[in-house]
């Protein structure tokens, strides 16, 4: 009885080491931007919402820096003009809805034309609803 456990033990612990390493589940995205001198970073897929803000105000670079989507598991988008000191953000269930109301909070400033910078869906982690 003891030999045949510890046969399916080595047999169990054998079989996980042929499997394929898995990628990290990831779920967070978030966007930055600097107001005053029109920069902006973005992230999606980061393992937590504290990664996500700190990798955002990363990428975007400036001190003036401010998370304008706060981490989210929902799809995002970033409209901007052409000098970046006029945005619109918005996070939705789509990416084509978050990109409509980027553009469309982003004209609201008739700031001069808007155009999507950035828009993506983050991976959503096993069990995570939208």
């Amino acid at each position: 009885m003891r030999g045949r456990l510890w046969a399916v033990l080595a047999l169990f612990a054998f079989g996980f080491a042929l499997l394929p390493a898995l990628p990290a589940a990831a779920g967070f995205g978030a966007i930055a931007w600097d107001r005053e001198k029109g920069k902006a970073g973005w992230v999606w897929n980061q393992p937590t919402a504290k990664d996500a803000a700190a990798k955002a105000l990363s990428e975007c670079g400036a001190s003036g820096c401010q998370l304008v989507i706060k981490p989210t598991i929902a799809c995002a988008a970033l409209a901007a003009t052409a000098n970046g000191k006029y945005i619109g953000a918005a996070a939705r269930k789509t990416v084509a809805e978050a990109r409509l109301a980027a553009l469309a909070d982003c004209k609201k400033g008739n700031a001069g034309e808007c155009v999507v910078r950035a828009s993506a869906c983050n991976n959503p982690v096993p069990g995570q609803v939208r």
